[in-house]
């Protein structure tokens, strides 16, 4: 069973665990780490995952990388940790790009930025076979998108309206002016 430490509104360690669940209901007024990675190649694009149709919460949506950290982790780990778990990717802790916090209604939502360097899109992909099925490099006009289509879920896309100015920022409004991809789903387009 995975455990995560439990903070106060103002983000102070309580010395407390709680078991990941929605049928272990937090205590009032205590939240724990989340973490989201925005993957963006050299192409500017996005990396999304497709999570698996078992998933108890939005199964079928596309998604960036992200989950609760652990107990004993800071958000930093954690981030790393997920990338790696649903990605394959191994970015060094160091060379992910912290966008900012975002606190929620049980949770500080860390998010990151992580550039895989002109590897890009011949990184390869390892999929966590519980969490999820498929992957694809969007632009950002295309993620934009697929949130008006319904494809991204809620949380996910108010994550990204959080964190876009920051994004833009970083590697350029350029980014979103990239024509769509005729279409994404297949191997030759990835």
């Amino acid at each position: 069973m995975e455990f995560w430490d439990l903070l106060d509104k103002d983000r102070t360690p309580l010395g407390l665990t709680h078991p990941r669940g929605r049928q272990y209901p937090m205590p009032r007024g205590t939240y724990h780490t989340v973490v989201s990675v925005f993957t963006v190649d050299a192409k500017n694009r996005l990396l999304l995952t497709l999570r698996a149709p078992t998933k108890g919460m939005y199964p079928g949506y596309w998604e960036f990388t992200g989950g609760s950290g652990v107990a004993g982790e800071d958000s930093l780990t954690s981030a790393h940790r997920e990338l790696v778990e649903e990605t394959g990717i191994n970015c060094p802790p160091e060379e992910l790009i912290f966008l900012g916090t975002l606190r929620e209604p049980s949770a500080f939502m860390d998010c990151y930025l992580c550039r895989p360097g002109s590897a890009g899109e011949d990184t390869p992909i390892t999929l966590q076979e519980w969490e999820t099925v498929d992957y694809r490099w969007v632009t950002f006009r295309e993620f934009e998108t697929m949130i008006h289509k319904g494809l991204i879920p809620p949380p996910c896309a108010m994550r990204y309206g959080f964190v876009k100015a920051k994004l833009t920022e970083i590697i350029g409004e350029d980014a979103w002016l990239q024509p769509d991809a005729e279409e994404v789903s297949t191997p030759e387009n990835r």
